[in-house]
């Protein structure tokens, strides 16, 4: 066998739909102060009141230039007990020939706020081709902006992969490498949507 091979795919022979698995949230939510419960009475029955993990979900939508490629798509419901893991694939309405290479993903993180109602938990975005024009791959660690929506404008407002994720990416790599070696994880941001896959 020659190993001097590298195989490849050009997108555009692709004919089906783009997944992405949609994997945990890690963090701690902050409840609001009194004040805030005062003025807005029906904050005490949103999920950030919840013993347990509430109810979130997680809403996918590709983006390209600023302007949406497609309609967002939803992770089903799942109840949530000590942490939130949705280990769940989504099929978004994109083939692969339909992408630009300027092509990137808006993630949201919802809370179910009231009848018909959900807040932003936070957001972020991340490109679906890298530096050199190929198709992101693997498990992802993204940074989480609190309290807003996943911007797929250009430049995006909320980056998933900064030069902070980036290091705990590397980290996290060492640590495979490595697997008697101990390594420390400082988390400087509250929310960190971990293990999408590609």
């Amino acid at each position: 066998m020659d190993t001097d091979k590298f195989n490849y795919v050009y997108s555009c022979d692709l004919d089906i739909n783009v997944q992405l698995k949609i994997g945990s949230l890690e963090g701690k939510r902050e409840q609001k102060s009194y004040k805030a419960l005062l003025e807005d009475p029906m904050l005490r029955f949103s999920g950030l009141y919840q013993e347990n993990c509430s109810d979130l979900y997680v809403t996918c939508q590709v983006f390209a230039e600023g302007k949406p490629l497609a309609l967002p798509v939803r992770t089903s419901y799942k109840a949530f007990s000590t942490r939130w893991n949705w280990n769940e694939w989504l099929r978004l309405p994109v083939k692969y020939p339909d992408l630009p290479q300027s092509a990137q993903v808006a993630l949201t993180v919802w809370d179910v706020y009231g009848p018909g109602r959900a807040v932003p938990v936070g957001g972020t975005t991340v490109t679906l081709f890298g530096k050199y024009g190929m198709f992101r791959q693997g498990m992802h660690d993204l940074k989480v902006w609190p309290g807003v929506e996943g911007d797929g404008g250009e430049p995006t407002s909320t980056p998933g992969r900064t030069s902070s994720s980036l290091t705990e990416d590397q980290m996290g790599r060492l640590a495979k490498v490595r697997p008697w070696s101990k390594c420390i994880y400082i988390c400087i941001y509250k929310y960190k949507l971990i293990r999408m896959f590609v």
